[in-house]
């Protein structure tokens, strides 16, 4: 009996035993002829194809993924640069109103105003509690 042209030495209950010189002999006609070697070479031509094309598919992912990274980075870089623009020209106008304000008020005589128009409040508030309880009407009749 024979298999894959090697000839069966004898059978156990294992399977097939082979001389190794048969072996030896048949691996050596199968490097001869070429075709394992051919069929190993076709398998990993294939492989390597496989994996070319593999990574040039990641490649443009990766290379994709950053454009789209580098373009938000260079838009959110001008909306900061724009935002903080309005932030600063805001500042300066405000210190600007101040500066106007501070130069055209009379703080001392504003401060004047304040403390005459904070007595002039105390005072309506006890003329309020005056007419609440009633009295104000007495002390009004009594000056006339």
């Amino acid at each position: 009996m024979q298999i894959n042209n090697i000839k069966v030495h004898h059978t156990d209950k294992e399977g097939p035993a082979f001389l190794k010189s048969d072996v030896d002999k048949a691996v050596m006609g199968l490097i001869l002829v070429d075709d394992f070697f051919e069929g190993r070479a076709k398998k990993m031509a294939t492989d390597v194809e496989r994996a070319v094309e593999r990574t040039e598919e990641f490649t443009n992912g990766f290379s994709t993924a950053i454009d789209k990274f580098s373009a938000l980075e260079q838009k959110l870089s001008s909306e900061t640069k724009r935002v903080t623009g309005n932030v600063r020209d805001a500042s300066e106008k405000l210190a600007s109103g101040l500066a106007k304000v501070e130069k055209s008020a009379n703080f001392d005589r504003l401060e004047k105003y304040v403390l005459l128009l904070e007595r002039a409040a105390n005072a309506m508030h006890s003329l309020a509690e005056l007419e609440a309880s009633g009295k104000l009407e007495k002390i009004a009749a009594s000056i006339r």
